[in-house]
């Protein structure tokens, strides 16, 4: 049992409370990927956040008690209800210096899951990548079952420090031409 029926109950909890207290909010990692048009399994949520620490501490302390801090994770707090793991991320900031895309600064609270563009998607999968290449490589594998589903053109408007990754794998995709068929 993988755990991904209760993810998105989380994530909806989540960002109804954020929103009750005025906190954007930007949805990224597998359920952005989901999002924008291919299906993965995924256990957790990412949320990017103006401020970790306030809206750690809004989902904490909020009088429903449903979420909880996550002890040796100063981002992270678990649905208590469902056990699922909520990872918040700081919006105009990188989680290490070597990430060299910034995660996008959300500015509207909102009670329904906000989605990071496409292209702020794929430049914060490969950015992720190109700093952590072994420990990331579903980042990698995200972009490139993207870039199939979508049909993606060469020329999507990806961070300018991302450019040359997209496009090589692009590349390499249409020299390799269509996949085999399951």
């Amino acid at each position: 049992m993988t755990g991904t029926n209760h993810v998105a109950e989380t994530l909806r909890r989540a960002v109804e409370l954020l929103a009750h207290w005025d906190i954007p909010h930007w949805v990224v990692g597998g359920l952005a990927v989901q999002e924008h048009g291919y299906y993965r399994v995924t256990t957790d949520v990412d949320l990017v956040v103006s401020d970790v620490e306030v809206s750690r501490g809004t989902l904490v302390a909020h009088f429903s008690n449903t979420f909880k801090a996550s002890r040796g994770f100063e981002r992270r707090v678990v649905d208590r209800r469902t056990d699922v793991s909520l990872d918040l991320l700081p919006g105009g900031g990188v989680l290490d210096s070597r990430c060299p895309v910034p995660f996008p600064l959300p500015t509207i609270a909102n009670e329904l899951p906000q989605y990071v563009s496409l292209e702020q998607l794929i430049s914060l999968k490969l950015g992720s990548f190109m700093a952590f290449p072994m420990r990331r490589l579903r980042d990698k594998t995200d972009v490139v079952e993207l870039i199939v589903a979508r049909n993606l053109p060469r020329d999507l408007n990806v961070h300018r420090v991302v450019r040359a990754a997209y496009e090589d794998t692009w590349d390499a995709l249409q020299s390799e031409g269509p996949g085999p068929r399951a």
